[in-house]
């Protein structure tokens, strides 16, 4: 239940950090300057919270090179997505600009799961999961 929540949680503040950033863009002017400061801000959160819990702030060299190259891929995506959001937010609105997204991440995560993409545990394509992609869409 627990993950559940956070979950939830997380999900809830998608849209308020979509909406944020996009106000942020009309001081910063650029949809790229606004997702820069949310980075940073973000960035500088997560040292304070990495030293507050005592965890390792730095990386060794050889924690680095163990890491392969496509895992540094995700903070490329995630400002592509977030970059993205700021651009769609004052177009679409907050439900679409939040729904979309979301819907590209269910299919995607479906073909991730079909597969074992990256290293997951696989999680073959099923007829209750087709359905419940298919209702997300009509839902849409």
């Amino acid at each position: 239940m627990g993950l559940l929540m956070l979950g939830l949680v997380a999900g809830a503040v998608v849209p308020f950090q979509t909406a944020v950033n996009s106000r942020l863009r009309t001081y910063v002017i650029s949809p790229f300057v606004s997702s820069l400061i949310s980075f940073m801000v973000g960035t500088i959160f997560l040292i304070v919270i990495i030293i507050l819990s005592g965890g390792q702030l730095l990386l060794t060299s050889a924690q680095l090179h163990a890491i392969p190259w496509w895992m540094y891929l995700g903070g490329v995506l995630g400002m592509i997505g977030l970059t993205t959001n700021i651009l769609l937010f004052p177009i679409l609105g907050s439900v679409q600009t939040v729904i979309m997204p979301v819907l590209g991440q269910i299919m995607m995560s479906m073909i991730i799961d079909n597969y074992g993409m990256f290293g997951t545990t696989r999680y073959p394509l099923s007829l209750m999961r087709m359905v419940g992609v298919l209702l997300l869409i009509v839902g849409y």
